[in-house]
């Protein structure tokens, strides 16, 4: 048996910090992709760079009491999403895996399933759930739904060097900033559609916490926002990526005409809204 599911990456975070001493974030998914194919096969090979994802499989054939399966499972991995930037390629890869664990033995999806089994490999993004969610990304102890997800266009900026994310949860950090004034903002904003508070709010985020991951091309970035009609700030507060955000199609279009740089990648993306991502999740979970 062979089964193959896709799962979107993600673009930083709307909002990532201290919410009533909890640390909070929302992310949004975006139309950048992880194939993952699972088949049957004798004596596979574990690959270290697989690791996260056997480690998944085997915790939920365990949970399932279908341990005896284990050994006969492969999986093979091909994404679009930059590892080690931010962008949830690791939440990405175990949803799609989730997604073929489930049309392999027959299961019907479950939100709690996945979500601690997730949570008990790495701090996990907030794009695992079907809506927009503020999420204690470390614990999963805490979730709001806030509504829909909202389509916008990204220009991306992407830095050199990688973050192994349980490497950096496990670091001495400077803690997140508090952002609680952020989610009155954040609330209205996501009612409304309104894509100039909720870059506000995204902007506010990744500036108040520049202590906590340091941008060495956080003022590049700004000062092209500033002039090319964008109207906010995106980051990865656990990666190395920044991007700004346009309401305009032509002005993103126009500023990535205009950027020249032989340190950073620079392309666009597109966050994907609510009709997009449920027909996705669909897809994978069946």
């Amino acid at each position: 048996m062979e089964i193959t599911a896709f799962y979107p990456g993600s673009f930083g975070e709307i909002v990532q910090g201290k919410v009533q001493d909890k640390d909070l974030l929302m992310s949004f998914p975006i139309n950048i992709y992880t194939r993952v194919r699972l088949f049957e096969c004798r004596n596979p090979v574990r690959y270290k760079n697989l690791k996260k994802s056997y480690a998944f499989i085997e915790n939920i054939m365990k949970l399932w009491k279908y341990e005896k399966y284990y050994k006969d499972i492969c999986v093979n991995i091909d994404s679009d999403i930059p590892k080690g930037k931010g962008m949830a390629s690791s939440t990405a890869d175990l949803c799609a895996i989730y997604g073929c664990l489930l049309k392999m033995f027959n299961r019907n999806y479950n939100e709690e399933e996945l979500l601690n089994e997730c949570i008990k490999i790495e701090p996990t993004d907030s794009i695992m759930f079907d809506n927009m969610t503020l999420f204690d990304y470390k614990y999963g102890l805490y979730r709001e739904n806030f509504g829909d997800y909202i389509k916008f266009n990204i220009l991306a900026f992407e830095g050199k060097s990688a973050v192994d994310t349980l490497e950096f949860n496990t670091r001495v950090l400077n803690d997140l900033s508090n952002v609680e004034d952020l989610i009155p903002v954040l609330r209205q904003a996501i009612r409304e559609k309104n894509l100039r508070k909720l870059s506000y709010v995204s902007t506010e985020s990744i500036v108040r916490n520049r202590k906590r991951l340091y941008y060495d091309f956080m003022d590049i970035v700004f000062s092209i926002y500033k002039s090319t009609g964008g109207i906010g700030i995106i980051g990865a507060h656990s990666g190395n990526v920044l991007g700004i955000i346009y309401d305009d199609m032509e002005k993103m279009s126009s500023a990535k005409l205009k950027v020249h740089s032989n340190n950073l990648k620079v392309y666009s993306v597109q966050t994907l809204d609510k009709y997009s991502f449920y027909k996705k999740r669909r897809d994978c979970f069946g």
